[in-house]
Parts: structure tokens; sequence; C-alpha cells
């Protein structure tokens, strides 16, 4: 390559087609054929996203619905039975399992929301049975069991045996009024 007076190269013949050459050979028919599937598989992924999208908006909103249907009665109002009835439960002192003969007393008043009952004279039949369910569950507990996070604990084992022993209705939860240990 030879510099002219000014310092330039002058592009000869045979280089140019060399430059214009592999400029055509860079694109290929398979290289645009291979594009054209990979922008043919990203536009179908993402259609296929976006039915897939459609189509849990679409469940989560008819589970919406038919929750709210199912909690309405014949005239378009919420009925009796959906509405949450809080169910007190008498003050019950019990001793704990201390295990070194040193009584250990524990005083717990309760609350019990239920759903599924008309009303709560219907549920008062149930009181006693509630009871004999906490009383056998703390003689069961230890002290140091209550300590720290154990009133959690404490509170999600009663409300899992309260769901299983008044099975055909609805407990949704147990709030403790009052809880001293002694």
């Amino acid at each position: 390559m030879s510099e002219t007076a000014n310092g330039r190269v002058p592009l000869s013949a045979p280089e140019s087609e060399d430059y214009e050459s592999a400029e055509h050979t860079s694109v290929s028919p398979d290289s645009t054929k291979k594009s054209k599937k990979k922008l043919l598989i990203i536009v179908a992924a993402a259609l296929v996203l976006l039915a897939g999208g459609g189509f849990v908006a679409w469940k989560k909103s008819s589970l919406f619905q038919t929750t709210v249907k199912s909690h309405l009665d014949t005239k378009g109002k919420f009925s009796a039975l959906n509405t949450p009835i809080i169910l007190g439960i008498p003050t019950i002192i019990s001793n704990l399992d201390s295990g070194d003969g040193h009584p250990v007393y524990v005083k717990l008043t309760a609350k019990v929301e239920v759903l599924g009952a008309s009303n709560e004279a219907s549920l008062q039949d149930k009181v006693p049975e509630i009871q004999d369910m906490f009383q056998t569950y703390l003689h069961e507990t230890r002290a140091q069991d209550i300590r720290g996070n154990g009133i959690y604990r404490l509170r999600e084992a009663m409300l899992r045996r309260l769901r299983a022993n008044m099975a055909p209705l609805q407990v949704t939860n147990l709030y403790l009024v009052e809880f001293l240990v002694q």
C-alpha cells in the first residue's frame, strides 16, 4: 500500500472488491434464517406467557366472585351464617405440669371467633367442650413451654385443636384476652 503526497492511502480495485465480498459473505442466508427462528421463538414464548398470565388472572377473579357469592344469601345480602360470631370462654384456672412438685398456675380468658353458626346461643352448648379441651391441653403444658414465644405456640396448638373439635363450624381465630402465669 503506497501513500500519496497528502498522506492518504488510495483504495485499489482489488482491495475494495475484497471488502465488498467480505460484507456479503458475513450475512448469509443461514444467519437470517437463524435470526428469524430466534425471533419466532421469542414471540411464541411471549404469547404463551401472556396467555398463561391471562388464564391465572381469570381464575383468580372467578375464584373471588365465587367466594363472594358463597357469602351472599338469596336476597344478595351477606348471610348471618357467614358473619363471624365471637364466643366468650369463661376464665379457666389450671395448674401446669411443673415436674418438680412446685405448683404453677395459669389463668386464661379467651374468645373464639366462629363462622357457620346462626347465633351465639347455638354455640353455648360447645363452651364446656372448649373449656375441657383448654384444661386438658394446659395440664399437659410445662411452665418453661410458655416462656418467650411459647404463648404463640400454645395459642396455635389450641387453635388447631379447636378447628378439629368443631369441624363443621369454622374456627377463624382465638383471642387470648387474659393470660397469667403464677
